[in-house]
């Protein structure tokens, strides 16, 4: 409902998110790339807030063709199951009237700021001046590199890390995802020690989202694991039961309670 154009990065194609989407569903990078562009075009045509009612992850894969790329999507935390249907994760930042024209106001000033330069190198120098060159002045100070610096630049939260032995969950992250996985915060807990030590000498590289994801998916086996063993499967948790600060706080992922 927002025009006839979506945003999507030039460098898409090699981002480690679509690499890891491509082995989650064994398939190219242009198979999922033309995915995304149908999953974002078709939100963008048909939702103001990226919620699409009555949409669900088995008619993803069917009209795109590619296997497996909606439940995929929904473990890489770029898309949602919602009541009735799925949503797309930070919709507004990327697509929606107002995204776009917050894009279309910055290239823009780009473009503004290239046709300044550009006629600022043609315009000749007055006559008879001279023109100077900038001269930066040495410091007689000698720089000690052994001090850090006093105004770091900020870590991108959405880098890819490898896993370490001290990883913890976020709660809040993590309380959402547990209820939508129907799992029990304790089900976490408890797979969150062989999980670390075995992805930390993987020597893997994923973003927050997909530890996360992953975390879960590795809960979720180990319950369907202990339920076989026992002689019965146990029911995962239903939909509407929310896990409560209480579950959290007895996991000692929420931190001091007030």
């Amino acid at each position: 409902m927002a025009g006839e154009w979506i945003k999507m990065r030039t460098n898409l194609w090699d981002d480690p998110r679509v690499s890891h989407l491509c082995d989650l569903v064994d398939q190219p990078e242009a198979m999922v790339v033309g995915a995304l562009y149908w999953l974002w075009s078709m939100a963008d045509e048909h939702s103001e807030d990226g919620v699409l009612p009555g949409l669900t992850l088995r008619a993803i894969d069917r009209k795109t063709g590619v296997a497996g790329i909606g439940a995929a999507l929904v473990q890489i935390g770029w898309l949602a199951e919602v009541d009735g249907g799925v949503g797309v994760v930070k919709f507004g930042e990327h697509n929606g009237t107002s995204a776009k024209r917050r894009c279309q106001e910055a290239q823009r000033k780009a473009n503004a700021r290239n046709v300044s330069a550009s006629d600022a190198d043609k315009t000749p120098p007055p006559c008879g001046a001279r023109e100077e060159k900038r001269r930066v002045k040495p410091s007689l100070t000698p720089r000690d590199d052994s001090q850090p610096d006093s105004n770091p630049k900020p870590e991108d939260p959405d880098a890819p890390f490898a896993m370490t032995l001290e990883w913890q969950p976020d709660p809040d992250r993590l309380k959402a995802l547990v209820f939508r996985a129907g799992l029990s915060p304790k089900a976490c807990e408890g797979a969150l020690g062989a999980f670390v030590i075995y992805h930390q000498a993987k020597g893997l590289a994923l973003t927050a989202a997909e530890w996360h994801a992953k975390l879960i998916a590795w809960a979720k086996q180990d319950q369907v694991r202990e339920a076989a063993q026992g002689g019965k499967v146990t029911a995962l948790r239903p939909r509407n039961n929310t896990p409560t600060d209480d579950d959290f706080a007895s996991t000692g992922w929420l931190g001091e309670q007030p």
